[in-house]
Order: structure tokens, then C-alpha cells, then sequence
């Protein structure tokens, strides 16, 4: 059976290449974290998130990459011109899900961290003044000083990330990063197992502005350069967490 590749997902591998991420379109159903959010059609006056394609990244420290449509109705008193008749409006919105694929036998703590930016205002243009991040940067479990296993401290500490963040959190608004888990079992998927410990992402937004550009890619990979050297230097401990 021949499958096909979403047009969009396509165009944005070809684009994902022009501003310096070299990545492969899998086969759809391929990885384990693409049922996450199942292939489906969404059709009809129902909400949901859908997969629409994963790309393998050939170099550098990110590993895979996954597109997420997904689809909100709202309801209001009068649209005329909605999709599904009077008083409900229809768009969708995107989002690319980086991961970070690891031996199995690391384990990582509950990571969980986003950006809180402070956006300065101007008459023609804005920019970012400043952004902190905020959330649960240990990567292990243990008491608090007895590790340096504070992943807030090592993006802060670098000075390249600092200048990528500050021209690409405008458009990408939150960045977070977090611990992953796939949503299915080894079983559920087939075995199809890409060993995501590691999932960076950003806000949704409209699919032209999933065109990133080369900032926006290398902010990205900064980051997870500064995540995986992290997870590298502690690897023992993550071993034995």
C-alpha cells in the first residue's frame, strides 16, 4: 500500500533544510511517539491533535522531529462563513515536537521547564527584553546539592543560547523543555521505539509560521546541545538514578 507523505509535512522538510536542519521523512507509523497522537483525518465539527508526520534529523544532537496539527472549534452568536454552520468557527493551528533519543538504560528526572519573556513593546517593532526560564530543571531525583544536575543553570550559562533566544522567543513565543515518556507501550506501537527521553517544543501556531528560520533552528539545537552535554557529564548517575 502506498502511503502518502502530508504536502505540508514535505514543504516543511525541504524548508527545514534551507535554514540548516538536514532531517529524512519516516514512513507514517514508524516511530513510537507518533501515536501519541494517532494518524487521523480530522474531519467534521470535532476537536483533536493528530501526527501528520515525523522526519529523522541525519546530524546534530536533536534526533527526531514530529508535526502536530491540530484542530479548535469555537462557537460564538454569529459567523457567517464558518465551516460547520452558524456560530462555529473552525482553524487549526501547528507545532513541531524536537526529541532527544538516549540509551534505555538512562533515566531522567521530571524535566519540565518553559520560558516567561518580557516583550518590549516599540511603535513599528517589538523585541524580547529579557526571558527566565522557569519550571523543574533537575534532571534526577536526588536532594537538591548533592548533583549538578541543574539543567536551568547550564542554558542560562550560555552566552550563544542567551543571543538566540533573544531574537527567536518573539516569534516562538514559549519554548519548553521537558522529560518524555511515549504514550504507548512497545507493544501498542509495534516496537517502533526511537528511545525520546527528551521533548523541546514551542507554543502552536498558524502553519505558515511553522517555516522557521535558521535563528529559530539553531536556537533549537543549542538547546539541545546544552540538554544532551548535561545528560552526558551525569550519565553514571542517570545510570544508576
Amino acid at each position: 500500500m502506498l502511503v502518502l507523505h502530508d504536502s505540508f509535512v514535505v514543504k516543511l522538510q525541504k524548508h527545514l533544510a534551507s535554514v540548516g536542519m538536514d532531517a529524512e521523512l519516516l514512513e507514517p507509523g514508524t516511530m513510537d511517539f507518533e501515536y501519541d497522537y494517532p494518524r487521523i483525518q480530522l474531519t467534521g465539527p470535532t476537536e483533536g491533535t493528530a501526527s501528520m508526520g515525523a522526519m529523522r534529523v541525519r546530524d546534530g544532537y536533536i534526533t527526531y522531529l514530529d508535526v502536530l496539527k491540530r484542530k479548535v472549534l469555537e462557537e460564538s452568536g454569529f459567523s457567517p462563513g464558518s465551516t460547520y454552520g452558524l456560530g462555529l468557527h473552525e482553524y487549526t493551528t501547528w507545532k513541531i515536537r524536537f526529541f532527544l533519543s538516549f540509551p534505555p538504560t538512562i533515566k531522567i528526572g521530571p524535566l519540565n521547564i518553559g520560558t516567561i519573556s518580557k516583550v518590549l513593546k516599540g511603535k513599528f517593532h517589538s523585541k524580547i527584553e529579557d526571558y527566565v526560564w522557569n519550571g523543574f530543571g533537575k534532571l534526577t531525583t536526588l536532594p537538591p546539592g548533592l548533583v549538578h544536575d541543574d539543567v536551568i543553570s547550564a542554558l542560562d550559562s550560555d552566552s550563544k543560547l542567551k543571543e538566540l533566544m533573544i531574537k527567536s522567543l518573539l516569534k516562538e513565543k514559549i519554548i519548553t523543555v521537558a522529560h518524555y515518556t511515549p504514550k504507548k507501550s512497545k507493544e501498542q506501537t509495534g516496537g517502533h521505539q526511537s528511545f525520546a527521553k527528551v521533548l523541546i517544543t514551542s507554543d502552536w501556531k498558524p502553519q505558515h509560521d511553522l517555516l522557521i528560520d535558521n535563528n529559530a533552528v539553531s536556537t533549537y539545537q543549542q538547546i539541545a546541545i546544552d540538554i544532551k552535554n548535561a545528560i552526558i557529564r551525569l550519565r553514571y548517575v542517570l545510570e544508576n538514578n
